[in-house]
């Protein structure tokens, strides 16, 4: 019996010894077999480390191959306070060396329990300096920040960058090309978390972006629009250089910057008078109108409508077409523009870029602000014909100008001209493009002639230079409140004329938002800044007086 049931007993241990060998084989079988694959990830991932480093970005030059910005190397500086081996060398010696008060820097290094951010950019000197105190615990993370060799200029033009892309302006809009060289480096450490295996791979290069501006400038527009709109304490100044031959921005600056926005094709406005370009240029091409063709001006007001009546600036009679624009009448022009009608108006400023975007691409670039035809009413047709109700930018504006200036061409305008890799080599060119042709040469060659009239007897007068000709018009417009109604003595003012008259090289528009003092008028605002800046193009560049006497050519006409 004894015996019965100890041989019982052994057959139950041995079931029970052999029972949990099933389940922990099914998993093991589990474990090995079908989640192999995840396991193994997730085993690679203890050991195994991918880290991605950003190189330097790629630099921005000038026309003349002058860096106007480009990546150097900086140092972040931190404590890791556990690693610390000289406490107290450390709390007495680095404090001066990143200009922090002593006290500050032990307040903050006793409440850190191990990580403490000291100072971020140090500058080569400092690292250094940091360097040699040999202190365990300090880390100096190298790190890449944008470097300006030129200081401010074209700034807003070129935008910011953060430490792995581009933010705004040039920075954004050419960030797959100036992007930073991508460092992946893999590594494989044992179970103790030793090295065994490193391996670094580089995918990319940054190229170099070689821009339209020209330094010197884009110093003295910047320096001007600065003058002047303080001078006259303005809300905004703006201005745009451009070579009307091939598009080519030299220079574009606002003032006060935004460095989170590109104000010359953001910006929009009523342009005034300097739109009358627009309808006079549709009325001689279309046959509608001659430069000595004469128009009542109502004595300086009309009663259009029963609700609107326009006024001009000064009195005037019978006027001719050249007048009209060399005295700026509204009324002149807006008589034009019912002889021109509204089909020929409106396809007139759709050639000429309003509505549109440009295609320089920069983001948040308007395209201006203009309704559809069928919208219009009358009264839209002769307010807009001299620059009311029809919203522009100010790339929009020059680039209409340039296409007086180059006998009819509306160009892209353009701020880049080469993008060249780490080599030199050029590997996109940005060629000039005309758009299309928006008048004649001769009708070209006709407004050209009546804008630099403006300028020797009407309202741009301030804009003459001794010994050169100037072509340009004036501009002045109301501000609108949030309603959209416009308030009195709250103006827009500006200047956009081209030189020299017979061969333009640069047209420059100056615009002023708000003059705050008495003088707040276009010609007695942003006439004198064109005129500043064209003289200091004219003298930089060595450009020679005119061969013939303006108003012996202009007799001609």
């Amino acid at each position: 019996m004894a015996t019965k049931t100890f041989r019982t007993r052994i057959k139950i241990c041995a079931y029970l010894a052999v029972f949990p060998v099933i389940p922990i084989s099914g998993k093991l079988f589990y474990l090995q077999t079908i989640k192999h694959a995840d396991l193994s990830k997730t085993a690679s991932k203890a050991v195994n480390k991918d880290i991605f480093e950003t190189g330097p970005r790629g630099r921005i030059l000038d026309s003349e191959g002058n860096v106007l910005v480009e990546s150097i190397t900086a140092w972040d500086c931190s404590i890791l306070k556990k690693e610390v081996a000289e406490p107290q060398k450390m709390l007495h010696q680095l404090p001066p060396l990143v200009n922090m008060p002593p006290l500050e820097f032990a307040s903050k290094y006793k409440k850190t329990r191990n990580y403490l951010s000291v100072k971020k950019n140090l500058d080569r000197e400092t690292f250094e300096k940091i360097e040699k105190l040999k202190i365990k615990g300090i880390s100096l993370e190298p790190k890449y920040k944008r470097y300006y060799p030129s200081g401010n200029i074209a700034r807003g033009l070129l935008g910011i960058a953060g430490e792995e892309k581009g933010l705004t302006g040039i920075e954004l809009l050419y960030d797959r090309v100036l992007g930073g060289r991508v460092n992946k480096r893999e590594i494989l450490r044992d179970a103790k978390g030793k090295i065994i295996y490193r391996n670094e791979t580089e995918e990319g290069q940054p190229l170099d972006v070689h821009t339209t501006i020209d330094k010197n400038i884009q110093f003295f527009a910047q320096e001007m629009i600065k003058k002047y709109t303080d001078k006259y304490m303005a809300n905004l100044g703006i201005v745009i250089v451009q070579a009307p031959h091939t598009g080519r921005i030299l220079a574009m600056s606002s003032y006060p910057e935004d460095p989170e926005k590109t104000i010359p094709v953001e910006w929009v406005y009523e342009p005034g008078s300097t739109f009358k370009i627009v309808t006079l240029s549709a009325a001689l091409e279309k046959g509608i109108a001659a430069p000595e063709d004469k128009f009542f001006c109502e004595n300086g007001k009309w009663q259009f409508n029963g609700a609107v009546a326009i006024n001009d600036h000064e009195p005037e009679q019978t006027l001719s077409v050249s007048e009209i624009i060399e005295r700026s009448s509204n009324i002149g022009t807006a008589k034009i523009a019912l002889k021109l009608g509204l089909e020929n108006y409106y396809y007139y400023t759709k050639i000429f870029g309003f509505g549109t975007k440009t295609g320089l691409g920069f983001y948040g670039e308007s395209a201006g602000i203009q309704k559809p035809m069928k919208n219009y009413r009358p009264v839209d047709l002769v307010t807009g014909s001299y620059g009311h109700g029809i919203g522009a930018t100010p790339v929009q504006m020059v680039n209409a100008f340039s296409a007086i200036a180059n006998g009819g061409n509306l160009m892209e305008p353009i701020v880049v001209d080469e993008i060249r890799n780490a080599q030199g080599l050029t590997v996109f060119a940005n060629e000039p493009l005309a758009l299309r042709r928006v008048v004649s040469e001769e009708t070209a060659a006709l407004v050209k002639n009546i804008l630099e009239k403006a300028v020797l007897f009407g309202t741009g007068k301030q804009a003459a230079i001794a010994g050169y000709s100037i072509a340009g018009k004036t501009g002045t417009s109301k501000k609108r409140d949030s309603s959209g109604n416009y308030v009195s003595k709250q103006y827009v003012v500006s200047f956009c004329g081209f030189f020299p008259a017979e061969n333009p090289l640069y047209t420059i528009l100056v615009i002023m938002d708000h003059p705050k003092t008495p003088q707040q008028y276009a010609a007695e605002t942003a006439v004198p800044c064109f005129r500043e800046i064209a003289k200091k193009i004219i003298t930089l560049k060595g450009i020679p007086p005119d061969t013939e006497p303006a108003t012996a050519r202009l007799a001609h006409y």
